[in-house]
């Protein structure tokens, strides 16, 4: 991991600095392996904070002053039809939900509703995706000692093979798909538990 990085509430971050600079400093994040990730930066984070919706968080390194990535979290009503799920991931959320009279489990989840690094800044100084990803567990660790829950999810575009291989090389596992009514994108809905356990 790179030494000396800071994470900062994007909210925490315009206070100190003002809405303006706060807006140039977001203007170098470049993520064109997913633009939405981008857009949700530049345009999206600070109205999502402001509402209390989600909580983003920019990940800097101190010694170059830059925005090395991202991350924004949130928690989740979440509800699966049990006949989906395999035996393994039925015994899973048994341990955390019951299922209602129609088959459907229902629970609340600690969601990575978006995360990326910024590729405008030399690679040799890049964070790497699955330090990324152990900040934002972090954040998700800090919260259940306060509130509990275990379940942590992401869904990642089900058209990209390389992040099931990231995500599952760092503990998450498919459980459903579902369609975006809006875009038609079919997202892969995957979990970990906190702790591994």
């Amino acid at each position: 991991m790179i030494e000396d990085l800071n994470v900062f509430p994007l909210m925490q971050y315009e206070a100190e600095i003002g809405e303006e600079n706060l807006a140039f400093f977001l203007s170098g994040f470049s993520c064109p392996k997913n633009l939405e990730v981008e857009d949700f930066l530049k345009s999206k984070a600070r109205q999502s904070s402001r509402r209390s919706s989600s909580a983003t968080y920019l990940v800097c390194s101190s010694k170059y002053r830059e925005l090395l990535g991202y991350f924004t979290i949130m928690t989740k009503a979440y509800s699966v039809n049990g006949k989906l799920l395999n035996s393994a991931n039925r015994r899973l959320i048994e341990r955390f939900a019951e299922p209602d009279e129609n088959g459907y489990y229902h629970a609340a989840v600690y969601l990575i509703a978006q995360i990326g690094k910024n590729f405008a800044i030399p690679e040799e100084r890049r964070i790497e995706g699955h330090d990324l990803l152990d900040l934002a567990i972090n954040k998700f660790e800090t919260a259940k000692n306060i509130l509990g829950g275990k379940l942590v999810m992401v869904e990642r575009e089900a058209d990209r093979p390389k992040l099931l291989e990231f995500y599952n090389d760092n503990g998450f596992k498919s459980w459903t798909t579902r369609r975006n009514a809006k875009d038609g994108m079919v997202y892969d809905q995957m979990f970990a538990v906190l702790g591994g356990k």
